[in-house]
């Protein structure tokens, strides 16, 4: 007798996509201050990955939790209006405690 093959399922096309609070958080301290006033959705417009997207938005909360940029919303379910309104020599080292999550 024989055994029977067991099925398996080969993973190799599926990539994991690693991305970090503190890094997203990195990058907008070096866009926003360029842009001054942004849409959420023109922040995210190049991001594919929907975790992508959500750690962007993380990002924002925490720059908006210390106070680096205010956030506007005129409209119920309309674009997220992000203002950046720290100083534009501010780096990543201004930053009290990220909160981290690595996706």
């Amino acid at each position: 007798m024989t055994p029977k093959l067991v099925p398996t399922v080969s993973i190799e096309h599926i990539h994991s996509v690693r991305v970090s609070v503190g890094e997203a958080v990195e990058e907008l301290i070096d866009e926003l201050p360029r842009f001054g006033r942004v849409s959420f959705r023109r922040l995210t417009e190049s991001l594919v990955e929907r975790l992508e997207i959500v750690v962007r938005f993380l990002a924002v909360l925490e720059l908006f939790k210390q106070g680096f940029i205010e956030l506007d919303q005129p409209a119920a379910f309309g674009d997220i209006e992000i203002i950046w309104v720290g100083s534009p020599a501010l780096g990543v080292a201004d930053l009290a405690g990220i909160d981290t999550y690595d996706g």
